[in-house]
């Protein structure tokens, strides 16, 4: 998770009047559950914040964290020497120290009550707390905030015995790396897990249901990470499941558009296919609180449509990083603490990372999503490829580029994609732009330190700006004919 902002310490902690009642009960202390109770501590309000697990949530203890952690070692371990024991090892040391800080730190915030146990609503404004030692305990509160994260999404592969079967809950407890790893699921924990893991040495296989690799990103993005995958020796085999596995001969058989491959000498099977949101249990039916298999809907604020519950992170259909659920959290702690204050604009597009080789960076829909948002003809697709820059010239790089979308005329940016080394560290511009709903007109002027990856930016505003400028009649022409038109209807 995000580390936590500075909190009042309980040097000079005040005692709560009235016990077990409170401003808000927080239920989770993820990223999301984190952010709104010392939010709301800072601002004076009294906060329960229930936790079953570990502090930290996802992120600290099985996510983020620890897989961003690998990342890094595994790209030392040569200049170091180190085994795959010694840098599983040492991954989980360094989780558990942030993880005892962050624990350490949320016990001592003024104003908060932590509770270990699990949380259920007895009522709008009634939480009934199971503690972990036994025994319950009924909480009294204006608000409650859920944010009781997600669970890997897991399937029953005939024949795999659970000893050879990992999600990220588990992935990181290895005593050492895999001989050979399947990995089941072509998305972002798969195009980071496989590279690292080859990397710390063992043999990789992907196994993607789907036509191609990310395919909820930009198709230019799926081929950048097979070509990764190739040029790293990964196995991957789209359009393909995984059927059965023989725990004798260590051999998983996967069904590849109507045709049986063996993998053989697989050890270790890793279920990468997403994530069920935490939401059973929480006693949401008998109050009318609405759900999906997605979550819990909201407003722009996480108000779910009982005014006094919101929903927030992984529990929330539209966040699903940790840097979303932060969002989230500070979105909520305002109107918590002063509902009469409106909340301008709506839901944003949240920017996303994957961490893979090279990294991938995006905001706003794709493509696909744009037509169907907008006519075909009112977007301009501006693509450039970072071996057309002189830095990508000195590295050698093969892939990678800078790729946006945006409004015809107007030139205002829709969404963009990177990939590049470090394309996680170049997207804040263009996420800018794109939540602010500004053009590429206002970037024409700024100056790009020279060489950078970044100078594909400029460079893909110079192709808007000597493409639409000379032509501006046809431009406007086209944007009137087009903006208020439905998109065509698409099979």
């Amino acid at each position: 998770m995000q580390r936590l902002p500075v909190a009042k310490s309980r040097d000079n902690r005040h005692t709560n009047p009235h016990p077990g009642r409170y401003h808000t009960v927080v239920i989770g202390a993820g990223a999301g559950g984190l952010t709104v109770a010392v939010g709301l501590s800072n601002l004076g309000k009294r906060v329960a914040l229930v936790e079953r697990g570990a502090i930290g949530g996802d992120c600290t203890n099985v996510g983020c964290v620890p897989s961003k952690t690998l990342i890094h070692l595994v790209e030392t371990q040569h200049q170091h020497g180190l085994s795959s024991a010694e840098i599983l090892a040492r991954v989980r040391a360094k989780r558990d120290h942030l993880r005892d800080e962050e624990s350490e730190q949320v016990h001592g915030i003024d104003g908060v009550d932590v509770l270990r146990g699990t949380g259920r609503l007895l009522g709008a404004n009634r939480v009934e707390v199971t503690l972990n030692g036994g025994g319950t305990q009924t909480l009294n509160t204006k608000n409650v905030v859920l944010a009781v994260g997600a669970r890997p999404r897991c399937i029953d592969i005939p024949g795999l015995p659970d000893d050879r079967t990992l999600t990220n809950e588990s992935l990181f407890e290895q005593a050492e790396a895999p001989q050979h790893l399947a990995i089941i699921g072509g998305g972002v924990m798969s195009a980071e897990m496989a590279v690292a893991f080859r990397k710390l040495g063992s043999r990789v296989s992907v196994v993607h249901r789907s036509e191609r690799l990310l395919n909820g990103l930009e198709p230019p993005v799926s081929e950048v990470l097979a070509a990764s995958f190739r040029a790293h020796n990964i196995a991957f085999y789209t359009s393909a499941t995984a059927e059965r596995y023989d725990p004798g001969t260590s051999t998983l058989y996967v069904q590849q558009r109507g045709e049986e491959k063996a993998l053989h000498g697989v050890d270790r099977v890793l279920l990468a296919i997403g994530r069920v949101p935490n939401t059973e249990r929480l006693g949401l039916e008998p109050l009318g609180i609405r759900t999906t298999p997605a979550g819990i809907p909201t407003d722009s604020a996480g108000r779910t449509n009982i005014r006094t519950i919101y929903a927030i992170g992984d529990a929330n259909p539209s966040a699903h990083f940790t840097h979303a659920a932060n969002a989230q959290g500070r979105r909520a702690v305002l109107k918590l603490a002063a509902p009469w204050l409106p909340l301008l604009g709506g839901v944003p597009d949240y920017p996303g990372a994957i961490f893979s080789d090279p990294e991938i960076a995006s905001v706003g829909p794709p493509l696909s999503d744009l037509q169907r948002r907008y006519h075909p003809d009112l977007i301009r697709t501006l693509h450039v490829e970072l071996s057309e820059l002189d830095r990508g010239y000195t590295e050698g790089l093969e892939h990678g580029f800078v790729r946006l979308h945006v409004m015809r005329l107007t030139g205002r940016l829709l969404s963009a994609t990177i990939v590049a080394p470090k394309a996680s560290e170049m997207l804040p511009l263009l996420n800018f732009l794109v939540d602010k709903r500004m053009s590429l007109y206002r970037l024409y002027n700024v100056v790009f330190a020279y060489p950078t990856h970044s100078e594909a930016i400029k460079k893909a505003t110079d192709q808007f700006v000597f493409t639409a400028l000379p032509a501006l009649p046809h431009e406007l022409l086209t944007y009137l004919r087009y903006r208020w038109r439905r998109p065509p209807s698409r099979s």
